[in-house]
């Protein structure tokens, strides 16, 4: 069955008419505990009821950029549930805003659902000019989906008893649906698509892998790098000034101030209002900086190429993280930023609904950016609090 919700949103300004909105295993198949450092607790800043706890653990071919971090958030209450949360381009595990009302993540702890997010290999890497990004070169999405599967092995371990969903948004949507559709049916009570897809709601069967790889590789483009145009130090010293003070000088431009020079950039990213929505008042420009300033800056381009290839076959012939979608048994549930367009938002619906689940939920968030869906004003109304709610719906 699937189900549909409308979510209008408001702002401090006036929006248009519409407003859319198993146990831990030993032997080979699995990780021991030993294999994992330990890298303690403490409160998080901002936040000091939420306990932040890390590990850390190198995966192949053990490289020296070939480790990931997990980060476990937990309440002061008794856990009902845990999220293992996968991360968007770029992103990490860290905790760039504390507010409740502008991160998932705490709201979800405060609430008795322990939440585990992930660093991927990225995080490893310096900010730094990068002479050679080679190494990049086996990070693909099978090793990433690989990466997450560890991941869910230790929240399993740490977390006995209790139901595990996996969550992800944007490309984490991506690694997502590779994670639990290659996992035993029954061992993940459910799986949140914030913003993102899998399939493409046309496949076509003809997008050429082989060819697209051949191209890769004679281009040794191994890397994008989030700085784009801006440059690294400007982006930087933008997002962070923006963050301390939106109200400040504007950075050698025709602005205001700051915060008018960020909203200016992210209202025209990608597409308008697609990136995000400051210019309605979906989302503020000084939570966006302090999101965007946490970024990691580089991501492995091999997984571009891959991810197309994916979404134009219903079952890629070579690529196995997709074998299973069409026959996921377990629930899922959809959010969708329509300023994204209208081909994303399809995508990301037929992602959901064709993914052989029986309970599927969609949720169409109108004038919200991409960002917006993670740290709008309305994220909390619009997204958190319903999350929560099916987490609980569906918790045993």
């Amino acid at each position: 069955m699937v189900r549909y919700r409308r979510v209008s949103c408001r702002s401090r300004r006036r929006l248009p008419s519409y407003c859319f909105l198993l146990l831990f295993v030993v032997g080979g198949q699995a990780a021991l505990a030993a294999d994992w450092a330990d890298g303690g607790e403490s409160p998080v800043v901002g936040a000091s009821d939420v306990v932040e706890h890390t590990w850390t653990i190198g995966r192949p071919p053990a490289g020296e950029h070939d480790r990931i971090q997990v980060h476990r958030y937990k309440g002061e209450g008794e856990a009902q549930a845990a999220l293992l949360y996968l991360p968007g381009t770029n992103m990490n595990g860290e905790v760039a805003i504390a507010s409740e009302d502008h991160n998932l993540w705490i709201f979800l702890a405060r609430r008795g659902v322990v939440v585990y997010t992930l660093d991927y290999r990225t995080h490893t890497v310096s900010s730094g000019p990068l002479e050679d990004a080679s190494f990049m070169r086996p990070w693909t999405l099978t090793a990433f989906v690989d990466d997450a599967r560890e991941a869910l092995l230790l929240v399993r371990q740490e977390e006995s008893g209790l139901d595990v969903f996996v969550a992800g948004f944007s490309r984490g949507v991506w690694l997502g649906y590779g994670l639990v559709g290659t996992e035993e049916a029954g061992s993940i009570a459910g799986f949140v698509a914030l913003d993102g897809g899998f399939k493409g709601h046309r496949p076509q069967d003809r997008y050429d892998l082989e060819r697209a790889q051949k191209a890769f590789e004679k281009s040794g483009n191994w890397a994008s790098d989030v700085a784009g145009s801006l440059g690294w130090e400007r982006r930087d010293r933008l997002m962070r000034a923006a963050s301390a003070a939106p109200d400040g000088p504007a950075l050698g431009a025709d602005f205001d101030s700051v915060g008018e020079q960020v909203a200016s950039i992210l209202q025209g990213a990608w597409r308008p209002g697609g990136l995000a929505n400051p210019h309605d008042g979906v989302s503020r420009p000084q939570i966006l900086a302090r999101l965007l300033a946490d970024y990691d800056r580089y991501y492995p381009s091999v997984q571009n190429i891959e991810s197309a290839a994916i979404a134009d076959y219903d079952d890629h012939p070579t690529l196995a993280v997709d074998d299973r979608w069409g026959e996921l048994e377990l629930p899922v549930l959809y959010f969708g930023a329509t300023n994204m367009g209208a081909t994303w938002v399809l995508d990301g619906v037929y992602s959901a609904a064709k993914s052989g689940s029986r309970d599927v939920t969609l949720n169409l968030l109108e004038n919200y950016g991409h960002l917006d869906v993670l740290v709008g004003e309305r994220a909390r109304e619009d997204v958190f609090e319903p999350l929560l709610s099916w987490l609980d719906e569906r918790t045993k």
